[in-house]
């Protein structure tokens, strides 16, 4: 009888523990992750609370292991039949009730899963320039018609739901552009989850940005906020480089729209702006410029990663 009820506490006890293993295994390791990673993850789920239940999990496997040890010893030491039976029960129990109260614990890492599942796979290993901008002024057509991605593109605000990452290469570089969602100028706190998700990619992925106008007004929204929105970020990110550029080149100007800020854009940025070109995505004149013109940008660029720059 010692063999076999010696056999059930270390069967029991090894199931939960492998259990529970699998749970922390299931998580990557957040000391080893790069910072935009980081900053997504805590976007979705505060990262201390998930390192809280981890250690929990932990917690629990090594008394689960001290109580099988304990169990086991007292086992091997008794003749009686009965009393084995005693000791093992009360494993089995003291494990159970520790199980039972993880419960919250193993429903809320699997409700974690499941929104890690929609977090974006961008490689931070090439070379990486970042386009921002208001909803619709042409930022995902950029991307596709430069790139190798295939963004959804729709003539109304708010399509682009996720960061959308496009590759080139030049010179055996592959080049990677990611799309971010239209941006609107208003404090972080106030902004929704795709909009933050913009703003993590703004300044954890790269150090230089391409900031998209339309000056026409076809994307729904005037020419003054979308500076203001320039402004912003030039204020908020004063080591990001940008490059300006004005879409929608195949469009007539409405007659009422005051285009003279875009001639004063260059010496407003000061330092921060690398170029203002005009382009437009939709018919491609200047885009084979612009392309050549972020591959030099991301050569010459020998600042270390912009992650490093952001406490």
């Amino acid at each position: 009888m010692q063999k076999l009820n010696r056999s059930k506490v270390e069967s029991f006890a090894g199931v939960i523990s492998s259990t529970l293993e699998k749970y922390i295994k299931a998580f990557p390791s957040f000391n080893q992750l790069p910072p935009f990673y980081m900053a997504l993850i805590d976007l979705l789920t505060p990262v201390d609370d998930i390192r809280r239940i981890l250690g929990r999990l932990q917690g629990v496997i090594k008394q689960v292991d001290a109580i099988k040890t304990k169990t086991v010893r007292q086992i091997d030491r008794t003749s009686k039949t009965a009393y084995m039976e005693v000791k093992r029960k009360e494993a089995f129990g003291r494990i159970s009730s520790m199980v039972n109260d993880l419960e919250g614990d193993l429903l809320r890492l699997a409700e974690v899963r499941e929104k890690f599942k929609q977090l974006p796979s961008i490689p931070t290993k090439h070379p990486t320039i970042v386009v921002a901008g208001y909803p619709s002024v042409g930022k995902s057509k950029l991307v596709k018609a430069v790139s190798t991605a295939d963004p959804k593109v729709a003539p109304y605000p708010f399509t682009t739901q996720e960061l959308t990452v496009g590759y080139f290469e030049k010179h055996r570089t592959r080049y990677q552009i990611v799309d971010t969602p239209g941006l609107l100028d208003r404090p972080f706190e106030e902004r929704n989850t795709i909009e933050k998700q913009g703003i993590l990619a703004l300044t954890l992925l790269s150090s230089t940005c391409i900031f998209m106008i339309d000056p026409t007004g076809h994307c729904g929204f005037p020419l003054d906020p979308q500076l203001d929105l320039l402004a912003s970020i030039s204020e908020s990110l004063p080591g990001m480089g940008i490059i300006v550029v004005i879409n929608k080149s195949d469009i007539g100007m409405p007659e009422d729209v005051d285009t003279s800020p875009l001639a004063s854009l260059a010496d407003s940025l000061g330092d921060q702006c690398i170029e203002v070109v005009s382009i437009s995505a939709e018919t491609g004149e200047g885009l084979e410029d612009l392309r050549d013109l972020m591959v030099r940008v991301l050569q010459e660029d020998e600042k270390k990663p912009w992650e490093n720059f952001v406490e």
